[in-house]
C-alpha cells in the first residue's frame, strides 16, 4: 500500500494505466458502456490527485510530470482506439498529439533554462472539454444515434479550438520568458 505521500502519484499512475481496460472494453460492442464508465472514473481522478498532493504537502516534480502525462495517455490512447473504430478522424488525433508534443518540448526547453511555463486556464479548460468530448464519442459509439454523434462532434470541435488556443498561449508565454530582453519588441509611447 502506498504511503500517504505517494498516494497522489499512485492516482495519476492509475489514471494512465486505465487506458488499458478502456481500450480493451472498447474493442467489443457489448462492453463499450463499460469502457465509457472506466474512462469517466479515470478522467475524474484528475480532480483528485493535484488537490490531494497540495493538501497533504506531497507536491513533487514527479507529480507535476505524472499528472499531465496521465491525462495525455488516457485521452490520446482512447482517441486512437476510437479512430480505429472509425469514430474520429486521424487528423484529430494527430492535431492533439502535435499540440501536446509542442507544449512538452517548449516546457522542457524552459525547464532546461530554469524556468517554468505553468498550465493556464486555457489548458485546464481544454483538458476538461477534451475529456468530455472523448466521453461523448464513447457514448455515441455505444448508443449510435445522429443526435449523439452531432453533440459529440460539437464538443470535440470546441475541444480542438481550445487545444489550439492553449497551445498558442503556452508558446507565446514561453517566448516571453525565453527571449533575451534585448530581443523583445519594445513599444515606445509618444
Amino acid at each position: 500500500m502506498p504511503s500517504p505521500q505517494a498516494l497522489p502519484n499512485a492516482i495519476s499512475l492509475a489514471r494512465a494505466l486505465a487506458v488499458v481496460p478502456v481500450v480493451m472494453l472498447l474493442a467489443e460492442a457489448a462492453t463499450i458502456l463499460a469502457s465509457l464508465a472506466v474512462f469517466c472514473v479515470a478522467a475524474l481522478t484528475d480532480a483528485v490527485d493535484g488537490p490531494l498532493a497540495r493538501r497533504i504537502g506531497a507536491t513533487s516534480r514527479l507529480g507535476a510530470f505524472l499528472d499531465p502525462l496521465a491525462d495525455k495517455v488516457l485521452v490520446l490512447g482512447t482517441l486512437v482506439a476510437l479512430w480505429d473504430r472509425g469514430a474520429v478522424d486521424a487528423w484529430v488525433v494527430l492535431f492533439i498529439l502535435g499540440r501536446d508534443l509542442l507544449v512538452t518540448a517548449v516546457r522542457g526547453l524552459a525547464a532546461g533554462r530554469g524556468m517554468a511555463v505553468e498550465a493556464s486556464a486555457y489548458g485546464k479548460v481544454k483538458a476538461v472539454v477534451l475529456a468530455i468530448a472523448v466521453a461523448g464519442l464513447l457514448l455515441a459509439v455505444a448508443l449510435p444515434s445522429a443526435e449523439l454523434a452531432a453533440l459529440a462532434a460539437v464538443v470535440l470541435a470546441a475541444a480542438l479550438g481550445l487545444t489550439l488556443a492553449s497551445g498558442v498561449d503556452v508558446v507565446v508565454r514561453a517566448a516571453g520568458l525565453l527571449m533575451p530582453a534585448s530581443g523583445r519588441l519594445r513599444v515606445h509611447a509618444r
